[in-house]
């Protein structure tokens, strides 16, 4: 629609501009037209500016919307994985009532049933007794993702050196780290399996400022168009790396995801 005025008022100037120059001097000819296409052009103007602010109220309300569309998929996202990693640790809970009822057994001298019942307690005990660091938080996202990591045999190496508090938002830390290690198992079961590994660091730094750094190996290509990736499931922009960005830019912090040789790395900081 924007073509549309300024095409009008140039047609309109064109069907007012006398055929004979001489007729501009006939009564109040010239003064008309003057007026006319004063009022046109203020008119064109004034059309103009109302056009370019619904585009930008238009533009930001989709942008908002957008955001909060993003931000409810992520708050989900967390409370998955929150209820997975509770339900880890309540499987760690139920082990001392197991080890009381292989204590009655071992007291009643059923070696038989003794064997059988330790046999399928051990096999449903989830392997997330690992400590990484202080913090409760990292702590539960982290060894939750290295078991999977060690159920599909990919090896899994962590260095965190993170405090009880942290000077960051810890829902924003366990987004960006869930999202990135997702991200990293993903490209590693899609890997030759000699090739498998993912590392993670994270660490505090000058007591306001929490810098996280994830490698992993990939195969293949990584599907990338001006700084944006593609998802490798879906024919859409990855939302992994989009929260992991939208989340570093909100703290003031940043992103970048670089890949070199078959290996693909994730830096993000973020500010308190």
């Amino acid at each position: 629609m924007f073509w549309v005025l300024p095409l009008a008022f140039i047609l309109l100037n064109l069907f007012m501009i006398p055929r004979y120059q001489s007729t501009l001097q006939t009564g109040r000819v010239l003064q008309g037209y003057i007026v006319l296409s004063s009022a046109l052009l203020v008119f064109m103007f004034c059309f103009n500016a109302v056009f370019l602010l619904m585009a930008t109220s238009l533009n930001r309300n989709a942008k908002l919307q957008q955001e909060n569309q993003f931000l409810s998929m992520q708050q989900q996202r967390y409370e998955n994985l929150r209820t997975a990693i509770e339900e880890a640790r309540q499987a760690r809970h139920d082990m001392r009532h197991q080890f009381n009822q292989l204590s009655a057994l071992a007291e009643a001298g059923d070696l038989e049933n003794l064997k059988s019942y330790l046999a399928k307690t051990v096999s449903r005990i989830p392997n997330l007794d690992m400590c990484f660091c202080e913090n409760r938080a990292a702590d539960s996202v982290v060894g939750y993702y290295c078991a999977m990591a060690k159920r599909d045999e990919i090896p899994f190496r962590a260095r965190l050196d993170l405090p009880e508090t942290l000077p960051v938002d810890e829902i924003d830390m366990c987004l960006v780290l869930s999202n990135l290690l997702e991200n990293a198992l993903e490209a590693s079961l899609r890997t030759a399996p000699g090739r498998r590994q993912i590392e993670l660091t994270a660490y505090v730094h000058a007591d306001r400022i929490l810098l996280i750094e994830v490698e992993n190996a990939f195969d293949g290509e990584i599907n990338e168009k001006n700084g944006v990736f593609r998802s490798s499931k879906r024919k859409e922009n990855g939302i992994g790396i989009q929260s992991v960005t939208h989340i570093a830019e909100k703290t003031g912090g940043t992103s970048t995801f670089t890949h070199q040789n078959g290996t693909f790395t994730a830096k993000v900081m973020l500010c308190g």
